[in-house]
């Protein structure tokens, strides 16, 4: 069943949410016929009152909300603390949404929000584009990696597809040249992206990309055990991995460990996003590194002038943050004529 908010009662019935929200909590203060046409479009679509609603009889729209894919994976840990501490430093008050990858609990959240007139929200990648259509109708949003129609909502992200060559370029400079990829899931685009920066690498030294050589994950841990139980499972078993995140890369170095496999000796490996969790591993990952502080930074300070109504035109704006690979010691140089692990 679809959930309405009362700001989408309001919009059914042509009027506001501040009347909507009189009827609800004092009926006599709204006039008839309009009082019973609101009545009877909250009874016709099964709308339920939220115990917050009464909220909305403010006139301001106060504090910020940010939507995370999975609270637990590291890089999204560390967008939800850099931009806690730019709300804490401003006063404003930050409410996390961890919607694992589940769009009813996108719309729970979002319903709570708009009832409570949230002043915006940040959207990281991993959110439904249906989600962010509904939130871009009621109040001021902002993309973390997370493209959307162009000109529409505006946009902070990394580099991805540079990223994504860039890595790759680097195994090629190594001698590799089967190289598997552990993609990101499917329609995301950062993890298309990386996977463009991929194919487009090794188009350029005109070497086949082969589907086998292409492994589809979530970008969790276990992604990248499986992934590399797949590999193995093949006739040539590749020489370096492209992984579209780290944690899927420590997935793959801790299958490999387990197998006595040697990374860098037996296989090279390459991951992204450059997260700390570098420090618990003998083995320090080679990785294209995000700059989590530019992401966040830029999304907030165009959040802010959202707020302030401080953007010139249509108050849309796209940034790319640049990527950089940073080389740790999980790869290593081919020398002569090389079959597989």
């Amino acid at each position: 069943m679809t959930k309405y908010t009362i700001t989408e009662i309001a919009e059914m019935c042509n009027t506001s949410p501040t009347t909507v929200s009189r009827v609800l909590n004092n009926p006599k203060l709204v006039a008839e016929p309009l009082r019973s046409r609101i009545q009877d479009k909250m009874k016709e679509v099964g709308y339920k009152p939220n115990p917050f609603a009464s909220r909305l009889s403010s006139k301001s729209k106060w504090g910020l909300a940010l939507f995370v894919f999975d609270i637990l994976n590291p890089f999204f840990a560390l967008i939800m603390r850099k931009i806690s501490h730019l709300a804490m430093q401003h006063g404003i008050p930050l409410t996390v949404c961890d919607t694992e990858n589940n769009r009813e609990k996108e719309m729970i959240y979002l319903d709570y929000l708009l009832d409570n007139k949230i002043g915006g929200i940040i959207f990281a990648e991993g959110i439904s584009i249906e989600t962010i259509e509904r939130a871009l109708k009621y109040t001021e949003t902002v993309l973390i990696d997370r493209q959307f129609k162009e000109g529409v909502v505006s946009e902070v992200t990394s580099d991805n597809y540079n990223g994504g060559r860039q890595a790759t370029e680097y195994l090629l400079q190594l001698n590799h040249k089967n190289i598997g990829f552990i993609a990101g899931p499917d329609k995301w685009p950062s993890a298309e992206e990386r996977l463009r920066g991929y194919c487009d690498a090794l188009k350029a030294r005109d070497i086949p990309i082969k589907k086998e050589l292409i492994f589809h994950g979530d970008l969790r841990f276990e992604s990248g055990i499986r992934a590399m139980e797949y590999f193995l499972t093949l006739p040539k078993w590749p020489t370096a991995i492209f992984s579209a995140n780290d944690q899927m890369a420590f997935g793959v170095m801790s299958k490999a460990r387990i197998l006595n496999i040697s990374i860098p000796e037996d296989l090279s490996i390459v991951g992204f996003d450059n997260i700390p969790f570098n420090n618990f591993y003998d083995t320090k990952l080679t990785s294209v590194e995000q700059d989590i502080q530019a992401l966040c930074n830029s999304a907030f300070d165009i959040m802010l002038r959202k707020l302030d109504n401080r953007l010139k035109e249509n108050g849309v704006r796209r940034i790319i943050v640049p990527t950089k690979l940073k080389i740790g010691e999980t790869c290593r140089k081919l020398i002569g004529k090389v079959n597989g692990l």
